[in-house]
């Protein structure tokens, strides 16, 4: 006779709890790990990364095993049935909103050509007020949108921005040619050709120095710089790495929350039901959420109700950079003065193949401009306000007196000597400073990568809401297939010069 042994509930009971001390441990050395990564510069960026992502994939790996969840690679989907009733509550209040949210995020996502992409079928008044929301965000919100990038540690893009941290000026008065173009093809097919342009754009600029630095390889000359001076046109976001680690936490919490909760709202809504809800995590840190409806019941949907559903998390995500703008925005004007001391104006950096360089150097301090004392941004916004091409602009710095002959770059009218300047200033000590500083980033953070969040979901490929929006409505499968390869092969020559950094320094 054999005897069959049952595990006991007490044994079942103390395995679970092992397994849930063994998660709780991997989480706290893994954020542990992760911070130190944020603070250990003297790695360099490309060691700070791959050591993070290291971590992520182990403990990933770990926590994956241990709760038996299904995922592979630091990858791993945790979902239950938990929340689904809240779903259903809220689909069942404020209907005519939930219906007219995502309308308006297609008119945002689309512009003008939202109106022949739903073939006339939407509320004039929610097309009418898309189109001036789009309007303000280009008016208001963009030019401002430097002061969220100071909270980014990413010092390739940073640069690139070429607007200081501490600076906002609102209206269209500094745009170049280039700008205008980009401004109005926004108004026209809205931010999803916002995105795409620039995706594009940064790609042929990739592969044309790409190809320029091979023919000058082969002529025994190589021109390195032409690699190096290129802009990367992707980046990871990591909470701990390259933003943030507690402030960048939360903001993805909030970001992923708002975003499935609005697809599943919207799907309740059109009566289908949801199969669980859930959060993706890559190791220790959040990178998506998912809501599973029906997929068989959401396909028997007309297009108007698909295009909502779709339509629903990128529109949550606009709202909330919104308000978060006006939050961070508040306390940039209120706040901000109040917890930081002014430590003057420097050059951040100096663009190659203009006047200044050569000249002026990165860490230079501006101490007059054209005469003018300077001691912050809006100093220095005064006082080249009459620089022109030709003109010769007068700059003291901590490292003496120069007269450099401005040019004018891309078409613009005002004249420029090829820097970019940052104020440099630094928080007060105390605690009140500390708290304010926190909700600044948060605010910071929440609206940059909801912005980035909504847009990127724009985009024709899969896994995105696009995706989604382009099968729904393009009539021709070959054009889409076609669409989707574009955009893949440009994120992918995007993402090119995080390699030429990686082996050039």
């Amino acid at each position: 006779m054999f005897e069959i042994k049952l595990p006991s509930s007490r044994s079942r009971l103390s395995e679970e709890l092992r397994n849930n001390i063994i998660v709780l441990l991997t989480f706290i050395i893994g954020f542990l790990m992760i911070a130190f990564c944020y603070y250990a510069s003297f790695l360099g960026i490309v060691n700070q990364v791959s050591l993070a992502i290291g971590t992520l994939i182990v403990s990933g790996i770990v926590v994956q095993r241990v709760k038996s969840l299904k995922g592979g690679y630091g990858l791993y989907m945790a979902g239950s049935k938990k929340g689904i009733s809240t779903i259903d509550k809220m689909a069942q209040k404020n209907l005519s909103f939930w219906k007219s949210m995502p309308i308006w995020g297609i008119v945002l996502g689309f512009g003008l050509l939202s109106y022949p992409l739903l073939k006339g079928k939407i509320d004039k008044r929610i097309f009418l007020f898309g189109m001036v929301t789009i309007v303000l965000l280009l008016y208001l919100v963009l030019p401002c949108i430097g002061l969220s990038f100071q909270f980014i540690n990413i010092p390739e893009i940073q640069s690139a921005v070429s607007v200081a941290s501490t600076s906002c000026s609102v209206g269209f008065g500094n745009l170049t040619t280039s700008g205008y173009f980009i401004y109005i093809l926004t108004f026209i097919s809205g931010f999803s050709g916002f995105i795409l342009v620039s995706l594009f754009y940064n790609a042929a600029l990739v592969f044309s120095n790409t190809i320029n630095f091979a023919l000058t390889s082969y002529s025994g000359h190589p021109n390195v710089s032409l690699l190096l001076n290129q802009v990367p046109g992707v980046a990871p976001v990591i909470p701990g790495i390259d933003i943030p680690l507690v402030a960048g936490v939360i903001s993805l919490a909030i970001i992923l929350t708002i975003h499935e909760l609005s697809h599943g709202v919207l799907a309740r809504a059109a009566k289908v039901k949801i199969k669980s809800i859930g959060v993706l995590l890559f190791g220790v840190i959040p990178i998506g959420a998912y809501v599973e409806p029906n997929e068989k019941m959401v396909e028997k949907l007309s297009k108007q109700e698909q295009n909502q559903i779709s339509a629903a998390g990128i529109s949550a995500n606009f709202i909330a950079s919104i308000i978060f703008f006006a939050l961070m925005f508040t306390m940039f004007v209120f706040v901000v003065p109040t917890i930081y001391v002014n430590n003057g104006v420097f050059i951040e950096s100096v663009q190659p193949n203009l006047p200044a360089n050569g000249t002026l150097h990165k860490g230079m301090q501006i101490l007059y401009w054209d005469g003018h004392k300077i001691e912050n941004i809006t100093d220095i916004e005064a006082a080249s306000a009459n620089d022109v091409p030709g003109s010769i602009v007068s700059v003291v710095t901590n490292s003496g007196s120069y007269n450099i002959k401005a040019v004018a770059v891309n078409g613009s009218q005002k004249g420029l000597i090829g820097i970019s300047i940052i104020q440099k200033t630094s928080l007060v000590k105390t605690g009140y400073a500390k708290i304010m500083y926190f909700l600044y980033s948060l605010f910071g953070l929440s609206f940059i990568l909801n912005f980035l969040v909504a847009i990127v979901n724009l985009l024709p490929i899969p896994g995105f809401d696009g995706w989604r929006l382009y099968q729904t409505n393009l009539k021709s499968p070959w054009l889409g297939r076609f669409i989707e390869g574009i955009v893949i092969i440009s994120l992918v020559l995007n993402a090119i010069p995080w390699l030429y950094i990686a082996i050039l320094h």
